[in-house]
Parts: structure tokens; C-alpha cells; sequence
């Protein structure tokens, strides 16, 4: 079952929810402060892979948690 991240533009808390895709709701309640203003935020994840002698980054990003809409907007 995927787990789907939402940020709330009342309070700027960030939580999950992990659901299927058929029940999952478009503007789920805020877990902190239980408002609706919610939208669903890219999530990465990272993760290595090692072949023979070499090891390497897969997946991710720099960016990882951040709450930019864009990389173009990204503080880090």
C-alpha cells in the first residue's frame, strides 16, 4: 500500500497516510490542526546499489524533503 505525503497550508505541518490508491482523498484533514488546505507533495526516497567494486547513489535527490514546488525554488 503506498504511502502518500501532504503538506497543510493552514498550519505547514507534514504528514503521511498510508492508503490505496482507489480510497485515497484528495484534500485529506491535517493531521495537526485538522484542516482541509492540503496538498500532496512529491516524496523520494534514496537508497545505494553496489556492483562488483563500485557503489553509487540510486534514486533521491539533493532535494529530498524539501517542501519547494520546484527545484528552481529549492533553499538547500
Amino acid at each position: 500500500m503506498p504511502i502518500y505525503e501532504y503538506k497543510c497550508a493552514d498550519c505547514a505541518d507534514t504528514f503521511e497516510i498510508m492508503t490505496s490508491r482507489s480510497q485515497r482523498q484528495k484534500h485529506p484533514a491535517c493531521s495537526k490542526c485538522g484542516g482541509h488546505s492540503t496538498e500532496r507533495v512529491m516524496s523520494t526516497f534514496s537508497g545505494r546499489s553496489r556492483s562488483g567494486t563500485e557503489s553509487r547513489q540510486v534514486g533521491g535527490s539533493a532535494c529530498a524533503g524539501c517542501a519547494a514546488k520546484s527545484c528552481a525554488t529549492c533553499q538547500r
